[in-house]
């Protein structure tokens, strides 16, 4: 989803400016797993270009960063090439955690380029994820080291980056490389100085503390709120601390429950945990924040959350085997599903109406009055949203699906034809459904203008889809139809 705006010139807000970053672990996980199945089709850049996709909601998973850094090397082993910009249209976006991904997907996909290195580590600082930023530091100092002719000005960089991190280790080793590449630099040296005192106060001042009496103590107290730092900012309590972040979290909402970073803090553990009943406490936490606040983003989250707890309980109605009463068990999930349709309408319609600028609102809206049969309302939300790259392909297909629908199947088979022209690699499993579509368009168009050419184009997409996968939906049926259609046509 496009995150939260600001106010613009004239005091409207919109969706496309991005304001405090609300992570969706959730959504992330889809595409980290798609990435994850990707790789093991040794479909390289496709991993990648998902595994972005996915830092956009969970920028902070370092298990994920650590599963990208891997697929980018066995690209670059693979003899994998610079991914091409049009390749990178799904996971562009206006906010600078949008363009943080991006950045890193350029690098992944050309990891030994130096500049591409620098470039990414600067957009976690623009992005303001240090937790991001302080995991890449070291593979990008080590990627300036190894270059073909490493110059001050890099090192200087990376030195300025990791200092803004305070990645203080790597900021000290970047500006003792510059100071070897220039000793002259005499503000450069005494800025070294000052960054070797930084970092020997961030580590706890063991040897100062080890000096004085009771020095040791006053280490140990150190030590630890150095630890409960480390775990804030991995936020995920990594290295067995979640239940103590956690429970810190809590602690720091129950006291503050307006300041919005302890909202965000304690609803973002509470959605890494999952569960039904943490996710439930998640949408309360979001929902008090939103009260106490008045941002509006907490509210989405909220929604977002509700949604997510209704599609999981139809999904357990409908894995239930040896139901005592089938019919009850199918009428829960029709009540469930009605309640979760009315509740999406409701819900983007006003979200639409509070970022009227926001083209992936707009969509997901679309989306609600296609299932609802609201063609007319769903070809203006497509319409709106295919000015968006990323939303380009999913849009222009749904748009010719509702012109099919009211029975425009010349509008909608251009429309297929537009979007089968402009997709992408990223969009594969998508290109098979347009491609069908197309044809049933075609299947129509040949029946009504008694028109051979339109019948042969049709038997054409079959055959292609048959080769390709002969279980796919009705082909088999669909290839009986088109040959009896072209031999009445003849």
């Amino acid at each position: 989803m496009a995150l939260f705006g600001r106010k613009n010139q004239n005091d409207q807000e919109t969706g496309d400016d991005a304001g405090v970053f609300v992570p969706h672990p959730e959504k992330a996980t889809k595409w980290f797993k798609h990435a994850s199945d990707m790789v093991e089709r040794t479909s390289y850049e496709t991993a990648l270009v998902y595994y972005a996709s996915g830092l956009r909601f969970d920028p902070a998973n370092e298990a994920a960063l650590a599963a990208m850094l891997e697929a980018g090397k066995r690209h670059v082993l693979d003899g994998g090439k610079r991914i091409a910009s049009k390749q990178t249209k799904t996971v562009e976006g206006p906010s600078p955690v949008e363009k943080m991904a991006v950045a890193l997907l350029y690098w992944m996909t050309d990891l030994q380029n130096p500049a591409m290195a620098i470039k990414a580590l600067e957009s976690t600082v623009k992005a303001d994820h240090a937790v991001t930023g302080r995991f890449f530091a070291p593979h990008v100092l080590g990627i300036v080291s190894r270059g073909k002719k490493p110059t001050k000005q890099q090192y200087v960089d990376v030195k300025d980056h990791c200092k803004a991190l305070e990645a203080w280790d790597h900021a000290l080793m970047a500006g003792q490389a510059a100071m070897a590449l220039d000793p002259t630099d005499g503000p450069l040296e005494h800025e070294i100085k000052d960054l070797s005192a930084q970092r020997a106060m961030s580590k706890g001042g063991y040897e100062e503390a080890a000096g004085k009496e009771g020095g040791f103590r006053e280490f140990v107290k150190d030590m630890d709120k150095q630890r409960e730092l480390e775990q804030e900012e991995s936020i995920a309590g990594a290295g067995g601390g979640a239940e103590q972040v956690l429970a810190r979290a809590k602690q720091r909402f129950e006291a503050s429950p307006d300041v919005a970073d302890n909202v965000n803090r304690y609803a973002t553990l509470l959605r890494r945990e999952g569960t039904d009943s943490a996710l439930k406490e998640a949408e309360a936490v979001y929902m008090r924040g939103f009260k106490k606040t008045n941002e509006y983003r907490f509210r989405m989250a909220a929604g977002d959350i509700r949604m997510q707890r209704t599609r999981d309980r139809i999904k357990a109605l409908e894995e239930a085997e040896d139901s005592a009463d089938a019919a009850a068990n199918e009428q829960r999930i029709a009540t469930l599903q009605t309640q979760l349709l009315d509740f999406e309408a409701k819900e983007f319609e006003e979200r639409a109406a509070k970022y009227p600028t926001d083209r992936t609102i707009r969509f997901h809206l679309g989306e609600v009055m296609l299932r609802r049969g609201d063609t007319e309302a769903a070809m203006g939300c497509f319409q709106k949203a295919k000015d968006e790259p990323r939303l380009r392909a999913a849009a222009g297909h749904l748009l010719g699906r509702c012109f099919a629908m009211e029975g425009w199947h010349a509008e909608a088979a251009a429309e297929y034809r537009d979007v089968l022209s402009k997709i992408d690699a990223t969009e594969a499993a998508r290109e098979l459904e347009i491609r069908y579509d197309l044809m049933v368009s075609l299947i129509e168009m040949a029946k009504t203008e008694d028109c051979q050419s339109h019948a042969r184009d049709a038997l054409e997409i079959c055959s292609g889809i048959a080769r390709q996968d002969i279980t796919y939906r009705d082909i088999r049926d669909r290839r009986r139809e088109i040959d009896e259609l072209v031999k009445r046509l003849a």
